[in-house]
């Protein structure tokens, strides 16, 4: 499908380096432009009068100054197409060993940690390689534009704006049966998705490692760079099984429905959690872009009782204990998630034959 709008993929920027950004615009090299962008109507846009540079997942450089930013909270096929069009883009050393590592089922923590310090006490290598990608991309493939750059300010923040040119290259095979997706958004799992047929899949469950790091490390606190290293680690293994059912519904869908979220709600729980992260930017961002590339209706449906109608018997309100949907119709219990993306669904598939 041609088309001569960017996709944008928003990230942010690291606050330490705020009172710099406040010095670009005083100084006249981050200009303030009349451009809404979708989600951000209140915010502030900038665009950079001076070159922009990326140099590492945490390393970004707008002519001469140097910024933190989140680079790696990317779908694959942007994140790759950073890395291709910087020749001066460095990782830790050892970062492919670092990620099988980190995702071996039942690896001790420790024994991770000591592969982290080792690997943070050598020096960065130059390396173009995104190693952090999935290995087909989510089925996408992408230029990125770095001309077209944006910053954000809002709510006191700043954001990252990088722009590119996506396609979706996933083959749907002739006399292959479409279906209607429905996508619950949550925690555990990250997502979980009903279609057509009535299957039901869980996608992204909890990573035992991750939330081992998170505990230990309120009582021996990481340091700065190495749970930079470990958020990227986390997104990554987060992006991994959401590019497997993006790519799923790139071949199969003619629709996909999510619910509309209160992103303010979502933010305060996700947020700082890096799995979780990238759950709520493949909701927010790489599906409806994706599918938008790829010709497939997105419907945004009311999230009113989702959880608590059963889907079997959508007059009738359950109750919801944990992760277990009890409604006093149906003979047995149903996971609470795999009710919603019933619900879900089903609204989808009103919503789009209307």
């Amino acid at each position: 499908m041609s088309h001569t709008d960017p996709d944008r993929y928003v990230t942010r920027l690291f606050r330490n380096d705020y009172p710099a950004l406040q010095a670009l615009v005083a100084s006249g090299r981050l200009r303030r432009v009349a451009v809404r962008l979708p989600g951000w109507f209140k915010a502030d846009v900038y665009e950079p009068l001076v070159p922009v540079s990326v140099h590492g997942d945490h390393h970004l450089r707008l002519g001469h100054v140097d910024l933190g930013a989140q680079i790696y909270a990317l779908p694959s096929a942007p994140y790759a197409a950073v890395l291709r069009a910087s020749s001066g883009y460095r990782q830790p050393a050892g970062l492919a060993q670092l990620q099988a590592s980190f995702d071996a089922p039942g690896l001790d923590a420790a024994i991770f940690l000591a592969e982290l310090r080792a690997s943070l006490a050598r020096p960065l290598v130059l390396d173009g390689t995104p190693h952090l990608a999935t290995a087909d991309h989510g089925g996408c493939h992408a230029t990125w534009r770095p001309d077209r750059t944006l910053i954000l300010q809002s709510g006191g923040d700043w954001f990252l704006v990088l722009a590119f040119r996506l396609e979706a290259r996933v083959t749907r095979l002739l006399g292959d049966r479409t279906s209607i997706f429905g996508v619950d958004l949550n925690a555990d799992p990250a997502l979980c998705i009903a279609d057509t047929a009535g299957d039901v899949r869980m996608i992204g469950p909890r990573h035992e490692l991750l939330d081992t790091l998170r505990r230990e490390h309120l009582d021996r606190p990481l340091s700065a760079e190495a749970i930079r290293v470990v958020r990227a680690l986390g997104y990554a293994s987060g992006r991994r099984p959401l590019e497997g059912a993006l790519r799923d519904m790139l071949g199969r869908a003619e629709a996909v429905g999510v619910e509309k979220l209160d992103m303010r709600q979502l933010y305060a729980r996700f947020v700082e959690r890096s799995r979780e992260q990238a759950a709520l930017d493949w909701h927010v961002s790489w599906l409806p872009q994706a599918l938008y590339r790829a010709g497939i209706r997105l419907h945004r449906v009311d999230p009113a009782f989702s959880t608590q109608a059963c889907h079997r018997h959508p007059s009738h309100l359950g109750i919801v204990r944990g992760r277990v949907f009890d409604c006093p119709l149906c003979t047995e219990l149903q996971h609470r998630d795999a009710n919603a993306a019933h619900n879900i669904q089903a609204l989808t598939l009103a919503a789009h034959r209307r």
